[in-house]
């Protein structure tokens, strides 16, 4: 896999872009923020956008201090608790894979999971730009409470099997709600071993969604 260098209006839908066009999740790659861009003003004036480099290999250098990540990312995730006036039991921080998962067990957690996830998504993303700062740490942080995001799995896996049988059936394109940037690419992974149908995104910001059609159709 090549390394590529993309554009976007935020480091995070450069980086949607990439993986989508290359077909692979961010444990597949490791990510360098090259450019945060900036919204300029009204969010047109002066604006320029995010740029990121997808390079080959794992999302995790060998030399990363995971341990390290995984201290820094519970430490930042409670001081944006705190900030947010939301009481937590307890973080649980720990390495998983070639990243760190951090676990929040708190009594609010649908005000932390937000609407569709994307208090959650948006938390990740915070804590994430904090960690991946430094060179030391950089490496992909997952952020869960209550087990949504095992929830939310199980529900795509089961969304995608009847899309796919619905495209095979009737022969037309299938097209999923709008999903955030983090479901997409679930979908995207979970189909790309299927040579009998093929995925993109179409749509932009918050209407984005993944279409599922048959090849040669």
């Amino acid at each position: 896999m090549a390394d590529l260098e993309i554009e976007g209006k935020t480091v995070e839908e450069a980086i949607d872009k990439g993986l989508a066009k290359l077909k692979c999740t961010r444990d597949d790659v490791k990510i360098k923020i090259l450019d945060e861009g900036t919204s300029g003003l009204f969010g047109l004036m002066g604006s320029k956008p995010a740029r990121v480099l997808l390079s080959s290999g794992n999302g995790s250098s060998a030399n990363v201090d995971l341990d390290g990540a995984a201290t820094k990312a519970k430490k930042t995730v409670s001081e944006i608790l705190k900030l947010m006036k939301i009481g937590f039991s307890d973080i649980i921080s720990s390495k998983s894979g070639e990243g760190v998962s951090v676990e929040m067990k708190t009594s609010d957690g649908s005000l932390i999971i937000g609407k569709g996830g994307q208090t959650l998504d948006a938390l990740e993303h915070v804590v994430n730009l904090i960690v991946n700062r430094d060179e030391a740490t950089r490496t992909k942080i997952d952020l869960d409470t209550e087990g949504y995001r095992r929830r939310r799995l199980e529900t795509i896996e089961n969304l995608v099997k009847k899309g796919v049988a619905q495209a095979k059936r009737t022969g037309k394109p299938f097209r999923f709600d709008p999903m955030p940037a983090r479901e997409r690419r679930i979908i995207h992974v979970l189909l790309k071993e299927d040579a009998s149908v093929e995925t993109f995104s179409e749509g932009e910001g918050g209407f984005r969604k993944v279409v599922v059609k048959p090849k040669n159709s």
